[in-house]
Order: structure tokens, then sequence, then C-alpha cells
């Protein structure tokens, strides 16, 4: 069984759709996907040996003969055309974006990208913006006590959100779906903290205390 972060992954992923599972990991989320729909081609992929082990060894245990784990680096170990989704999860931001920069020619083949960044939203909501993709929905799921944001980016270029909305959400702030006002109360407090901080500096960190406070600003413009 997935916990809430990994099901609001899978749930994104459109039933009838090939899929591959980057940085699977043990394979949890491939499994759970390869039980929604038996019938498609479902592909697990880890960049490192032990995790595809691993990955290899849950798929056993579960008694399914069908989904294929690759070792490989991100998207190589994928060709053009073989799946029309990608789910990436658990990394971040910046990583994600990497990945997908680094095979354009298989981002090209998709009809949908779930990812599911552990930091760094902003940033790849801007990446998935600035190549001709757009948001199609989001989610946030709570494990722990932390709060995270799954992304489903579809293709189609559309203009690119606010500033304030690569970080919430552009999609999660329109549906105002549950957890929003939590989620928006956290963004702040990270950034509040970073502004503490900065403010024991003087003038040397002015600039960037500015910077931070005007980001502040923005979110709060979100909240009831």
């Amino acid at each position: 069984m997935l916990d809430a972060r990994l099901q609001a992954v899978a749930d994104f992923v459109p039933q009838d759709a090939g899929v591959a599972d980057i940085g699977t990991d043990h394979a949890y989320l491939a499994i759970a996907l390869y039980k929604a729909n038996s019938n498609r081609k479902i592909i697990a992929a880890d960049l490192n040996q032990g995790p595809c082990e691993a990955a290899r060894r849950t798929i056993r245990e579960a008694g399914i003969d069908e989904i294929e784990v690759r070792q490989g680096d991100g998207l190589a170990a994928l060709k053009p055309g073989e799946v029309e989704a990608v789910c990436i999860a658990g990394m971040g931001g910046k990583l994600e974006a990497d990945i997908l920069t680094a095979h354009p020619q298989i981002v090209e083949s998709l009809r949908c990208i779930i990812l599911q960044p552990q930091n760094g939203q902003d940033y790849l909501r801007k990446w998935l913006y600035d190549h001709k993709w757009h948001i199609a929905d989001e989610q946030l799921a709570k494990v722990d006590g932390r709060i995270y944001q799954i992304i489903k980016a579809v293709p189609g270029a559309k203009a690119m959100p606010s500033e304030a909305e690569l970080v919430l959400g552009p999609v999660l702030l329109s549906n105002k779906v549950p957890l929003l006002l939590e989620h928006i109360e956290g963004n702040v407090a990270v950034l509040q903290n970073i502004a503490d901080g900065l403010s024991k500096g003087g003038d040397k960190t002015a600039g960037k205390l500015a910077e931070i406070q005007r980001k502040i600003s923005l979110l709060e413009d979100y909240l009831p």
C-alpha cells in the first residue's frame, strides 16, 4: 500500500498510459501502477545497482513478471515512444528538471509527466512553462507531518504563472485544494526563518533580506 504522497503520484497517471517510474527505489509505485492496470508497459528505472536489485526483489515477491527493471541515468533508461507517461518523485526540483533537460527526445514523446519535487518547486514549474509544457493538475499530500506537492504536466505552451504561483502552485491555488492554507503558511514560515537569519547580518545581508521580505509579501497575499 502506498503512502499518501506516492498514491497522489499514482492517481495522476492515465490508466491507459505506458509508464516509467524514474528513481524507482523499491518499485512500490511501479507495482501499484501495475495493479491498477496490468495491460500496459511499466518500466522501473534507477541510477544505481542497489535500488535496481531491491526493485527486482520487491517485484518478484509480489509475484509479478511483467514490470521491467532497468539501470540507467534518468531518462537514459528509456527509448523515445516506449511509454506515454513518466513519474519522477522524491528528488529536488532542479534535479528533476535536469533529468528532463538531458533527454529532450524522450520528453517530446511523452503525453504527461508526473513530478513530486522535494524542493525547488518554483524552479521546476518555471522549467515546464519555459519548455512548452504546462500544469494540468496538482495535489498536496501530507506524510509524517510534511506536505508534498505533486504536479501533473502535459504538453502545450501557456502563459507563465506569477512568481507566487510558481512557488505555491497555480492549480493548487485555483482549486483551493485541502491542505492549501497549511501549505501556504509553511512556505511563509520557511521564508520567515531565512529572513530572521539575514536580519542579523546588517548591511551585508540587507539586499537579500529585502528580497526575501518581498517574496513573503507575495505569498501572504494568498492567505485569508
